[in-house]
């Protein structure tokens, strides 16, 4: 069944770890090695918060001198307005994503949006748009009683839903109950449905290659990066982008510096907390990378063997073509039956090439 979905038959070579785990500089490393091998390739962004223009230290996008080394797509290429839905995300990558194949291009991906990797290579299930009034209503509530008592309230709705998003997770909270409230149907009901279509193979196939250097270490490197934030400029940063009006859905860290500029919070305890704030966050993503299967993390990018990342994408994007060829002649798929198999994708092993699954945010 993998491949009858393929949109491409040029796989992704994707970057994921949490934060501050060094994934801009793999991802740099990887394009300039396929480069020198004479495969021409470009970074492509999976980041909600470095998509959208503005903050570069604050969303620790890359720096001018980084997007010199290699070019760079979907980094600051949207307004600073609300984030970016992954319908809006997909919709850039997919027309960047045919470009590069076009220039026989490897598309690099690098970002820490999981939602974003899930939708683009698994598809989008056909769940109701987002409602801003209704969650308006649900972030006010949220206000007054917190958060973990709309968690409550989704875990006598919807278990499953429940059991998968943390109470201390707004986002995810607030779109299983708007989904609720606008469709009738729980999240996992819609899941369910979705997974029957992406039963049926993947959109994209990817090459991943994991990093994380571990809870303490990345704790120290999340520490040391928020101080150079604060000594590279990040409070004139968001008192600039401040003076441009209200920031809808600002990245983590926002409202401690704007706290720091009103002078309610020191800047040695903005520090901290936005310390403490980005590790809960690298936790986040760490989960989601130790249930990620056949993808066993490297401790540093020093450590990964560039050589043969290159020579297992290259079969990797043989088998590849040779399978979306054959998708593009095959009878429509059954309605049911084969969507019951799922075989390793386009038989590589399994820690080569798979489709992406779960969110990593």
């Amino acid at each position: 069944m993998i491949g009858r979905r393929l949109q491409s038959p040029q796989p992704l070579l994707v970057v994921v770890g949490p934060t501050a785990s060094g994934k801009t500089e793999l991802a740099l490393r990887l394009a300039e090695a396929l480069q020198q091998a004479g495969q021409p390739a470009e970074i492509v962004g999976c980041d909600a918060l470095q998509i959208r223009a503005g903050l570069p230290l604050l969303t620790a996008k890359p720096t001018a001198d980084e997007q010199a080394r290699v070019r760079h797509h979907l980094i600051g290429v949207l307004p600073a307005g609300p984030a970016a839905s992954a319908a809006q995300y997909v919709e850039r990558a997919e027309a960047v994503l045919r470009d590069l194949a076009a220039r026989r291009c490897v598309p690099v991906l690098c970002g820490g949006t999981g939602l974003y990797l899930r939708a683009l290579c698994e598809g989008l299930f056909p769940g109701p748009a987002a409602d801003p009034i209704l969650r308006q209503s649900l972030r006010a509530e949220a206000q007054e009683c917190g958060w973990p008592a709309l968690h409550a309230r989704l875990a006598a709705i919807d278990p499953g839903a429940a059991a998968r998003i943390a109470a201390t997770d707004p986002v995810r909270i607030e779109r299983a109950l708007e989904i609720y409230a606008q469709s009738g149907k729980t999240q996992s009901q819609w899941f369910a449905e979705h997974a029957e279509e992406r039963a049926a193979g993947p959109r994209y196939l990817s090459l991943r290659i994991g990093l994380d250097p571990g809870p303490e270490i990345g704790r120290a490197r999340i520490a040391a990066r928020c101080q150079q934030m604060f000594a590279a400029g990040l409070l004139a940063e968001v008192a600039a982008q401040r003076a441009c009006g209200p920031l809808p859905d600002p990245p983590l860290g926002y409202d401690l510096i704007c706290q720091v500029l009103d002078g309610t919070l020191g800047q040695t305890a903005a520090e901290e907390q936005l310390s403490q704030q980005t590790a809960q966050y690298a936790r986040r993503q760490r989960t989601w990378l130790r249930r990620e299967p056949g993808v066993p993390p490297y401790p540093e990018v020093e450590a990964v063997p560039l050589a043969e990342i290159i020579d297992r994408y290259r079969a990797a994007a043989t088998e590849a073509a040779l399978h979306f060829d054959a998708a593009k002649h095959a009878p429509p798929l059954p309605d049911q039956g084969d969507a019951a198999r799922s075989p390793s994708a386009c038989g590589a092993a399994p820690d080569q090439l798979m489709p992406v699954s779960d969110s990593f945010n």
